[in-house]
């Protein structure tokens, strides 16, 4: 059990506390120990020469002296001991202090380590600082990871692209063959500035930029809309694709950005369900507000992949045949957190993967 204050301000408290009883002690101490000598002296002299002596100097001069004995010393231990407590208390800042001059983008690793008996304050002051820490490390090396995807990811168009320039430049072709080199060059193009687009989308989403403008809208207009585009082809791969819940429900919400994330989702539902599939688009009231939910009978997601889904260019096991960058399901989730509702994912009735949006009326 500790009877010791565990705070700094309770610490000072209680020794400027016990200085104060020390001064007062040593006074006393101080005064009592002239008085009882002077009394002792006083018994010594003859009755009638006790008369010479004035009472009230006397007592004055035993105070005085008592003062300039007891005070002094009380200050002195008040100032050593105030600068001691003070120093040991606030030492903990001074590492905290030399930590932070000492850290940089290679030794974010570092953390703020305090005695146990540190005060409360600066104990909190280490943890918050810790869990700066965190973030900010986790935030670097997230930086590092994007900035080598996407560096890889560009490299591979370009360096398709610059390969067919140089074959079509090397040698005549007739007209054919340059039509066909041009639209190779162009599907290569096409796929860099999705790319570029999807990556500064993502940018703006990190710097808190997207330009959001809500209005009401009905939740299932909006998914009609979304999944029309795709219906042409879902049915040339047999792919069943529903659009069901309430035609009534009612958002205020950014459509464009909505929709921008559900083509994400139905894009991805429809590329991995398998010939003669399903995919069903569900909207859904919940708590006050709209669930979407987007679910497939394709392969699902597995336990390891699950952890992972919605990290940037991140790519499962079974997504790797599959031509894409691995930012459609970051993106969505980056939108719909941007909307201020939750992205999640989960095992599906129709035996695949599901993804539901919730978003707040």
């Amino acid at each position: 059990m500790r009877l010791a204050p565990t705070t700094l301000r309770g610490r000072l408290a209680a020794w400027y506390a016990a200085v104060l009883a020390l001064t007062l002690i040593s006074f006393a101490a101080a005064v009592y120990f002239f008085v009882a000598d002077d009394d002792e002296a006083d018994q010594c002299v003859p009755a009638n020469l006790c008369t010479l002596v004035d009472p009230p100097e006397h007592i004055g001069r035993r105070v005085g002296i008592a003062v300039a004995i007891a005070l002094p010393g009380a200050l002195a231990v008040a100032i050593g001991g105030g600068f001691w407590v003070t120093r040991k208390s606030l030492k903990p800042i001074d590492d905290i202090a030399r930590l932070a001059g000492e850290l940089g983008a290679e030794t974010l690793d570092r953390r703020v380590a305090l005695a146990p008996d540190a005060a409360d304050e600066l104990v909190a002051l280490g943890e918050v600082l810790n869990r700066m820490l965190d973030r900010i490390d986790r935030s670097v090396h997230g930086m590092r990871r994007f900035t080598a995807d996407a560096s890889h990811e560009l490299r591979t168009p370009l360096a398709a692209l610059r390969g067919e320039l140089e074959v079509t430049l090397r040698r005549p072709r007739n007209g054919d063959e340059l039509r066909a080199s041009c639209e190779s060059a162009l599907e290569e193009v096409e796929r860099l500035s999705e790319l570029v687009e999807l990556l500064l989308t993502l940018a703006r989403s990190d710097a808190g930029e997207l330009p959001l403008s809500r209005r009401p809208i009905r939740v299932h207009e909006t998914v009609q809309r979304v999944i029309a585009p795709y219906e042409p082809v879902a049915a040339d791969r047999g792919i069943v694709l529903e659009c069901a819940g309430d035609a009534a429900l009612e958002l205020s919400t950014d459509p464009a950005w909505l929709e921008r994330a559900l083509v994400n989702l139905v894009d991805n539902a429809c590329k991995f369900t398998p010939r003669g599939g399903r995919v069903r688009v569900e909207t859904q009231p919940c708590d006050g507000g709209v669930r979407i939910v987007v679910s497939d009978s394709g392969p699902g997601v597995s336990a390891d992949d699950g952890v992972h889904l919605f990290e940037r260019f991140f790519r499962g096991t079974r997504a790797r045949a599959t031509p894409g960058f691995g930012l459609g399901l970051a993106l969505a989730s980056d939108v719909v957190r941007a909307l201020g509702g939750t992205l999640a994912a989960g095992p599906s009735a129709l035996g695949g993967a599901a993804f539901t949006v919730e978003l707040r009326a």
